[in-house]
Protein backbone atom coordinates (compact mmCIF):
# COMPACT_ATOMS: atom_id res chain seq x y z
CA UNK A 1 0.00 0.00 0.00
CA UNK A 2 2.95 2.49 0.27
CA UNK A 3 4.24 2.00 -2.62
CA UNK A 4 0.46 2.44 -4.20
CA UNK A 5 -0.05 5.46 -2.83
CA UNK A 6 3.82 6.75 -3.55
CA UNK A 7 2.93 5.97 -7.07
CA UNK A 8 -0.21 8.07 -6.57
CA UNK A 9 1.86 11.32 -5.18
CA UNK A 10 4.21 11.21 -7.93
CA UNK A 11 1.29 10.58 -10.79
CA UNK A 12 -0.93 13.00 -9.26
CA UNK A 13 2.22 15.97 -8.89
CA UNK A 14 3.63 14.74 -12.29
CA UNK A 15 -0.12 15.65 -13.79
CA UNK A 16 -0.14 19.18 -11.66
CA UNK A 17 2.45 20.01 -13.58
CA UNK A 18 1.27 19.99 -16.89
CA UNK A 19 0.06 23.21 -18.93
CA UNK A 20 -2.46 21.63 -20.22
CA UNK A 21 -3.99 20.44 -16.36
CA UNK A 22 -6.09 23.72 -15.76
CA UNK A 23 -7.36 23.07 -19.12
CA UNK A 24 -8.28 18.98 -18.34
CA UNK A 25 -9.32 19.75 -15.13
CA UNK A 26 -12.64 21.77 -16.21
CA UNK A 27 -13.21 19.60 -19.15
CA UNK A 28 -16.36 17.37 -19.04
CA UNK A 29 -15.54 14.07 -21.55
CA UNK A 30 -12.04 13.54 -21.95
CA UNK A 31 -10.58 11.18 -24.45
CA UNK A 32 -7.74 9.12 -24.40
CA UNK A 33 -5.75 6.97 -27.02
CA UNK A 34 -3.40 4.18 -25.85
CA UNK A 35 -0.93 2.14 -27.95
CA UNK A 36 0.51 -0.79 -26.17
CA UNK A 37 2.89 -3.32 -26.77
CA UNK A 38 1.19 -6.31 -24.37
CA UNK A 39 -1.22 -7.32 -21.57
CA UNK A 40 1.30 -5.94 -19.29
CA UNK A 41 1.82 -2.69 -21.11
CA UNK A 42 -1.56 -2.55 -21.46
CA UNK A 43 -2.25 -2.68 -17.50
CA UNK A 44 0.11 -0.16 -17.03
CA UNK A 45 -1.83 2.36 -19.15
CA UNK A 46 -5.00 1.11 -17.70
CA UNK A 47 -3.58 2.38 -14.20
CA UNK A 48 -2.61 5.23 -15.20
CA UNK A 49 -5.82 5.99 -16.50
CA UNK A 50 -7.55 5.37 -13.43
CA UNK A 51 -5.77 7.51 -10.98
CA UNK A 52 -6.30 10.34 -13.84
CA UNK A 53 -9.59 9.74 -13.84
CA UNK A 54 -9.31 10.33 -9.97
CA UNK A 55 -7.79 13.87 -10.26
CA UNK A 56 -10.30 14.65 -12.82
CA UNK A 57 -13.68 16.31 -12.42
CA UNK A 58 -16.43 13.99 -11.09
CA UNK A 59 -18.73 14.48 -13.68
CA UNK A 60 -15.59 14.05 -16.23
CA UNK A 61 -16.02 11.06 -18.45
CA UNK A 62 -13.43 9.18 -20.06
CA UNK A 63 -13.65 7.67 -23.50
CA UNK A 64 -10.17 5.19 -23.96
CA UNK A 65 -9.31 3.70 -26.67
CA UNK A 66 -6.79 1.01 -26.07
CA UNK A 67 -4.60 -0.84 -28.88
CA UNK A 68 -2.27 -3.16 -28.84
CA UNK A 69 0.78 -3.26 -31.03
CA UNK A 70 0.14 -6.23 -33.42
CA UNK A 71 -3.20 -4.42 -34.57
CA UNK A 72 -1.05 -1.11 -35.75
CA UNK A 73 -0.01 -3.51 -38.16
CA UNK A 74 -3.28 -4.08 -40.17
CA UNK A 75 -3.54 -0.64 -42.41
CA UNK A 76 -7.30 -0.41 -41.57
CA UNK A 77 -7.36 -0.58 -37.96
CA UNK A 78 -4.18 1.45 -38.15
CA UNK A 79 -6.00 3.92 -39.55
CA UNK A 80 -9.46 3.93 -36.84
CA UNK A 81 -6.89 3.82 -34.30
CA UNK A 82 -4.82 7.66 -36.11
CA UNK A 83 -8.48 8.71 -36.27
CA UNK A 84 -9.10 8.19 -32.62
CA UNK A 85 -5.89 9.68 -31.44
CA UNK A 86 -6.45 12.63 -33.32
CA UNK A 87 -9.01 13.69 -31.54
CA UNK A 88 -7.66 12.55 -28.12
CA UNK A 89 -6.27 14.70 -25.32
CA UNK A 90 -3.65 12.28 -24.07
CA UNK A 91 -2.31 9.80 -26.13
CA UNK A 92 -0.50 6.72 -24.39
CA UNK A 93 2.92 4.44 -25.43
CA UNK A 94 2.86 2.13 -23.18
CA UNK A 95 6.01 -0.14 -24.28
CA UNK A 96 9.13 -2.20 -22.95
CA UNK A 97 12.64 -1.49 -23.56
CA UNK A 98 13.71 -1.77 -27.10
CA UNK A 99 16.01 0.11 -29.37
CA UNK A 100 13.01 1.69 -31.12
CA UNK A 101 8.85 1.52 -31.40
CA UNK A 102 7.75 -0.69 -34.49
CA UNK A 103 7.27 0.55 -37.72
CA UNK A 104 3.59 -0.27 -37.68
CA UNK A 105 3.45 2.26 -34.31
CA UNK A 106 5.45 4.85 -36.04
CA UNK A 107 3.46 4.95 -39.14
CA UNK A 108 0.06 5.02 -36.98
CA UNK A 109 2.60 8.09 -35.28
CA UNK A 110 2.55 9.94 -38.06
CA UNK A 111 -0.77 9.45 -39.33
CA UNK A 112 -2.32 10.82 -36.22
CA UNK A 113 0.90 13.34 -36.36
CA UNK A 114 -0.94 15.00 -39.50
CA UNK A 115 -4.65 14.95 -38.55
CA UNK A 116 -4.67 16.24 -35.10
CA UNK A 117 -6.70 18.73 -34.00
CA UNK A 118 -5.59 21.94 -32.77
CA UNK A 119 -6.02 21.05 -29.23
CA UNK A 120 -3.99 20.68 -25.83
CA UNK A 121 -2.39 17.10 -26.62
CA UNK A 122 -0.33 15.41 -23.90
CA UNK A 123 1.79 12.42 -25.20
CA UNK A 124 3.01 10.03 -22.28
CA UNK A 125 5.55 7.20 -22.29
CA UNK A 126 5.30 4.69 -20.32
CA UNK A 127 7.99 2.47 -19.78
CA UNK A 128 9.66 -0.31 -17.85
CA UNK A 129 11.74 -0.10 -14.95
CA UNK A 130 15.00 1.53 -16.01
CA UNK A 131 17.22 -1.09 -14.68
CA UNK A 132 15.09 -3.37 -17.31
CA UNK A 133 16.75 -1.91 -20.46
CA UNK A 134 17.47 1.70 -21.51
CA UNK A 135 15.18 3.46 -24.22
CA UNK A 136 17.01 6.54 -25.34
CA UNK A 137 16.39 6.40 -29.20
CA UNK A 138 12.59 5.63 -28.84
CA UNK A 139 12.18 8.52 -26.09
CA UNK A 140 14.28 11.08 -28.28
CA UNK A 141 12.01 10.02 -31.28
CA UNK A 142 8.82 10.57 -28.90
CA UNK A 143 10.51 14.30 -28.05
CA UNK A 144 10.81 15.14 -31.47
CA UNK A 145 7.11 13.92 -32.19
CA UNK A 146 5.97 16.01 -29.28
CA UNK A 147 7.87 18.77 -30.46
CA UNK A 148 6.62 18.38 -34.38
CA UNK A 149 3.09 18.39 -32.86
CA UNK A 150 3.31 21.29 -30.45
CA UNK A 151 2.54 18.52 -27.61
CA UNK A 152 3.99 18.22 -24.42
CA UNK A 153 5.82 14.63 -23.49
CA UNK A 154 5.74 13.38 -20.15
CA UNK A 155 8.13 9.80 -19.88
CA UNK A 156 7.54 7.94 -16.90
CA UNK A 157 8.66 4.51 -16.21
CA UNK A 158 7.96 2.23 -13.88
CA UNK A 159 9.78 2.10 -10.23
Amino acid sequence: MIASNAHLRYMDSMIAKLRVWPIWKELKHFAVSAACEDSSTSTRADEFCRGLSRELAPSCTIAKEMWLFNQLCVPGLRAIAAGEAALAQLIIISVHHAESLPDAVKRWIELWLGHRKGHNIVLLALFDPVYAGVSSSMRGYLQDVAKRGDMELLVKSEH
